[in-house]
């Protein structure tokens, strides 16, 4: 997949967790009276942070340098303010799409800590909402959202090599 083909698709999907994400904040809301420009802010913002996820993937399986992964912390903006349950799921989550079976424990076990931490922050309010829609919904966009984290480790494809004979002819 080409790069501006991978951007294209990282944006569309960024737009759809942004969605999803607008979607249980509605079902989780004890006052569910949304702004528009707040909507309009959550969903540009997940669909440009999307597009930098897409760049990533596109540019990694370009082979290109590693340095481009620092485009991966636009997502920090998202995660400032209420969005901050997130940031684990984000940070370490995506080592659950790596091979050794320590990475993905740690990102498993960063995907649970996000999960306590919206369970503690709960503490403080009486329970008005289906627990099940609240931490099902959490569970849910939480791994989605470690499957786009995983560009910021994922190693690059190893670049075919021709043989030194060929090379010589």
């Amino acid at each position: 997949m080409s790069i501006p083909r991978a951007t294209g698709a990282g944006f569309a999907l960024g737009l759809m967790w942004g969605t999803a994400a607008r979607v249980w904040m509605r079902l989780i809301s004890t006052d569910p009276e949304f702004s528009w420009s707040g909507t309009g802010m959550i969903l540009g913002s997940t669909a440009v942070c999307g597009a930098a996820l897409g760049f990533l993937y596109g540019a990694r399986r370009a082979g290109r340098s590693r340095w481009w992964r620092l485009l991966g912390l636009c997502w920090l903006f998202v995660f400032a303010g209420p969005g901050m349950v997130f940031l684990p799921a984000f940070l370490l989550g995506g080592l659950l799409h790596l091979r050794q079976i320590w990475w993905k424990v740690i990102g498993a076990a960063a995907v649970a800590c996000g999960v306590l931490l919206l369970w503690i922050l709960n503490q403080q309010e009486p329970a008005s909402v289906n627990p099940a829609t609240m931490y099902g919904g959490f569970l849910l966009l939480s791994v989605a959202l470690t499957a786009g984290a995983a560009e910021l480790y994922l190693p690059r494809p190893a670049r075919h090599r021709e043989p030194a004979e060929a090379l010589a002819k």
